[in-house]
């Protein structure tokens, strides 16, 4: 794969088309820039609640879909599509005490390898799963390293009744403390490492001239306050991407429970019927409405308008025919939630061009690199896998 050339495409539509994903639907604000696509906006309003979420979950049906009505869905399918690593391992049953889920996410990282033996260096290791597997299926000492106490604890009593060649150390990689637990003989590895903890984990490699690399990098805003690009060919770019920008590539609810959707989706819409409620409180309709968590969605709308204005000190009685607000808030929520698929258009477009930035700063430092995915999105969405391996 020409990482450079995609790198440069990618970064091209993206520039072009910012008004599609930097449009925030939820926000309250008219969609003009749909006032000259028809077609586009014809089909988005013919969407019911059940199309809508099947698209949400799926990125490239989704640019299916959109393909006949939105121009750039092309050229961003195409950008997008990332070939699979190869069938995972046989399924065996976790091991007791860790998820089936994480189980299998694991097996697929570990099958989507063909070269693993390095001591191999765990890095944001939790209880150490990841490298409890790799250690049992290559007999590699395995390295972990973890800030939270309890899970350094946890994992070690795991690893003291399983192999001798397990540890887990206590450390913040983002001290210079990690230093010491580099060598230049390690396979480091990493599953699901967030924004600024994968950043770290790539300038140390380089640092250090680590010999391989294997990273499957997550939440790409987290632990950023600003992000910034690795690879020159980024820093030359004219788009610049905030952190704000990156949450939008990893928006989405597939993996989440029904319950948890379904929560989120009525303290929404809610949050719009409020809205449109206001007014008619004499408020503004922009007032800044914190968020309540999810067990408020098994209130009434009438209690949760109440809590929020009693938060904001809005001395007003709730006026009758609340249900009518609802139903607004439910109605605007239906039809945001179409147009953000707009926004959602290019969610894998910007996660994509987070994963180049970090493979071209890596060539640029003398890496042989390859991408992949190494499990379906059903089962993580962030399923992008880079391995990397020091030039001769």
């Amino acid at each position: 794969m020409d990482f450079a050339r995609r790198a440069s495409r990618l970064d091209s539509l993206l520039l072009r088309h910012q008004p599609w994903w930097r449009f925030n639907a939820y926000a309250g604000a008219a969609a003009t820039h749909l006032d000259n696509h028809k077609s586009l906006r014809d089909y988005l309003h013919s969407l019911s609640p059940a199309e809508i979420h099947n698209l949400q979950g799926d990125d490239q049906g989704l640019l299916t879909a959109l393909r006949p009505h939105f121009e750039p869905a092309t050229e961003l399918a195409e950008l997008i599509n990332i070939t699979p690593a190869g069938p995972p391992l046989n399924p065996q049953e976790p091991p007791k005490g860790i998820p089936g889920r994480k189980w299998q996410q694991i097996h697929a990282f570990i099958a989507a390898h063909t070269n693993m033996h390095r001591p191999i260096l765990e890095w944001c290791a939790g209880k150490g799963y990841l490298g409890e597997a790799i250690s049992q299926h290559y007999q590699l000492p395995v390295t972990a390293l973890e800030i939270d106490p309890q899970l350094v604890a946890a994992g070690n009593a795991r690893a003291k009744g399983d192999s001798p060649l397990r540890q887990i150390i206590r450390c913040d990689v983002m001290s210079n403390d990690v230093h010491q637990q580099l060598t230049p003989a390690q396979h480091l590895v990493a599953l699901h490492a967030c924004g600024g903890l994968h950043q770290r984990l790539l300038r140390l490699a380089v640092a250090h001239n680590s010999p391989q690399l294997s990273l499957a990098p997550c939440c790409y805003h987290r632990f950023n306050d600003t992000y910034t690009v690795l690879s020159q060919q980024f820093k030359n770019s004219a788009l610049h991407i905030s952190s704000n920008d990156l949450r939008s590539a990893v928006r989405q609810t597939n993996t989440a429970r029904h319950g948890e959707t379904s929560a989120r989706r009525t303290l929404q819409a809610w949050h719009l019927g409020l809205r449109e409620l206001l007014p008619v409180l004499g408020a503004d309709k922009t007032t800044a409405l914190p968020s309540l968590p999810q067990h408020w969605s098994k209130r009434s709308f009438a209690e949760f308008a109440q809590a929020q204005l009693d938060h904001k000190n809005i001395r007003h009685a709730l006026p009758g025919g609340l249900a009518d607000f609802e139903q607004t808030g439910w109605q605007q929520l239906h039809r945001a939630e179409a147009i953000d698929l707009l926004r959602m258009a290019f969610r894998r477009a910007l996660e994509l061009r987070c994963v180049l930035d970090s493979l071209l700063y890596l060539q640029e430092h003398g890496y042989q690199c390859s991408l992949s995915e190494f499990c379906s999105a059903s089962l993580s969405p962030r399923n992008l896998l880079i391995q990397a391996q020091k030039s001769p």
